[in-house]
């Protein structure tokens, strides 16, 4: 009888380890899946960063990286391409006609992204001429999307990186990056009517003195209620509740060719 239990034992010690063995292969295979998807969603949007190249031509005007006829002819919501320089963020820009969160974690083909895109809401014009715009990319652990804006918590970074510029068919517009901070959860374009210059003046104050102990703020910067602000939105390193924003305000608006 002592042999049969240990025998019956040892069969069960093997069953369990099989079936641990097998719990281990599904948890591989399933993160492994995971980030083989998000690493293509990378290279995806790297394969479209590449820049086209200058043409050679003595046209004074900047010229544009973006194709944005081919681009919109894969998705006609890719409405702006923004580039923050020293960050690798080289990125289109979407709004979606019927859910402010469609692009969330949707790729700029619709395809289901953890990754997402970044993505503006309907709160905002298409042209930049708000006295804020928002736009929204996801930070993660493997990169991507806005994850790197959190470059601009290092002072130095901060003080050797002033601007960032944003492309639309026709137009390269030029922001002087002002302060990045951590705020809190509030979502800025429902909280606050800047068509209020009560408001938006008390909101531009903010943006140059935030209430925060993790904050970089341009030495001598000086806001107008007539300057507009393009707000960069994505979320805190480590899980933690609210958002890192990087502002910048409108410095030049040019052609392009």
């Amino acid at each position: 009888m002592a042999g049969y239990s240990a025998k019956g034992r040892g069969n069960t010690l093997k069953i369990i380890l099989i079936v641990l063995l097998i719990l281990l292969v599904c948890f591989v295979g399933f993160f492994g899946m995971r980030a083989y998807r998000d690493y293509k969603a990378r290279q995806r949007y790297e394969e479209l960063a590449q820049a086209v190249k200058p043409s050679g031509t003595q046209d004074a005007r900047p010229e544009s990286p973006v194709d944005f006829a081919s681009l919109q002819a894969q998705n006609s919501e890719i409405y702006a391409w923004i580039v923050v320089p020293n960050t690798d963020i080289e990125l289109p820009i979407l709004q979606s006609k019927a859910d402010d969160l469609y692009y969330l974690n949707r790729d700029l083909e619709g395809k289901y992204s953890r990754l997402g895109s970044l993505f503006t809401q309907s709160a905002n014009s298409l042209d930049f001429t708000d006295p804020v715009t928002v736009i929204y990319g996801h930070n993660y652990a493997s990169g991507g999307m806005f994850t790197n804006l959190h470059y601009f918590e290092d002072k130095d970074f901060f003080n050797d990186n002033e601007y960032f510029y944003i492309y639309t068919p026709g137009r390269r517009l030029t922001y002087r990056v002002i302060s990045a901070y951590k705020y809190d959860e509030r979502h800025i374009l429902n909280s606050f009517d800047f068509s209020d210059l009560d408001v938006r003046r008390e909101y531009y104050d903010y943006l140059l003195n935030p209430k925060a102990m993790l904050r970089n703020v341009r030495e001598g910067a000086t806001l107008e209620l007539t300057d507009r602000i393009v707000t960069l939105s994505t979320c805190l390193t480590g899980g933690y509740s609210g958002r890192y924003l990087v502002n910048g305000v409108l410095a030049n608006d040019e052609q392009t060719r």
